[in-house]
């Protein structure tokens, strides 16, 4: 492995974690580096097309990586793959559906299905949603030891193991009330291969109407289908 490339690529995980620019020094706080060492990581991606600097000697991701992304995305058959079964799980809970990743330390919405319902979660593709949402507790449960070991080393808190087991041995998350007052979710893992890392497929609602247990039947019954397909 080429050791430079892969500091330059941690470099490009963490300008993904923060929603706003941010300093050279900032980063390598986050990094544990040298702040001479992340500036010339920095200029790299800079000039490579990857990031982009503001006057003010703040960093943030250019287009490039939304068009990756994308990419990465259509070669995995995400949409063609996953849309029935989210439109499915829509149509079954009367909720809206969605598909997300692991992204740094939040969770990423890739794909979204809406109800028809009037009063429905506002959460759209590309928001981020912390771990302790349900699409966030089940992607840490599924997670690889070494990712978790990664996120800890940086600060960031998660569940203790016995709640990770717990959470794998159902097969599924939920909250209520903990993303957002007065919304409450269900999250289950899919896998799209052996060596494919897991995504979330999620429900939300309003918790007046939130049934866990309807929720989470409906959910593992879409699941099968889509494997079954």
């Amino acid at each position: 492995m080429i050791q430079s490339t892969l500091r330059c690529l941690e470099v490009l995980d963490a300008l993904a974690a923060v929603e706003e620019p941010v300093s050279v020094s900032e980063l390598a706080r986050r990094l544990g580096g040298q702040r001479g060492t992340v500036y010339q990581q920095l200029q790299t991606l800079v000039h490579a097309g990857w990031a982009r600097q503001t006057p003010e000697a703040k960093y943030y991701l250019s287009l490039r990586a939304l068009r990756v992304g994308k990419a990465a995305l259509d070669q995995a058959g995400l949409a063609e793959r996953l849309l029935p079964a989210l439109r499915e799980l829509a149509a079954a809970t009367g909720e809206a559906a969605a598909l997300a990743v692991l992204e740094g330390h939040e969770v990423l919405i890739i794909q979204r299905v809406e109800s028809d319902a009037l009063v429905r979660a506002d959460i759209r593709v590309g928001s981020r949603m912390p771990l302790t949402s349900a699409s966030g507790l089940v992607l840490l449960a599924y997670a690889e030891e070494d990712r978790l070991s990664r996120l800890r080393a940086t600060g960031v808190a998660t569940p203790d193991r016995a709640v990770l087991d717990g959470i794998r041995r159902r097969g599924y998350a939920a909250q209520r009330d903990t993303y957002r007052p007065g919304l409450s979710s269900v999250a289950v893992p899919v896998s799209l291969g052996p060596d494919e890392e897991y995504l979330a497929l999620s429900m939300a609602a309003p918790t007046d109407r939130f049934d866990e247990d309807r929720s989470v039947a409906l959910m593992l019954r879409v699941r099968e289908d889509f494997y079954g397909g």
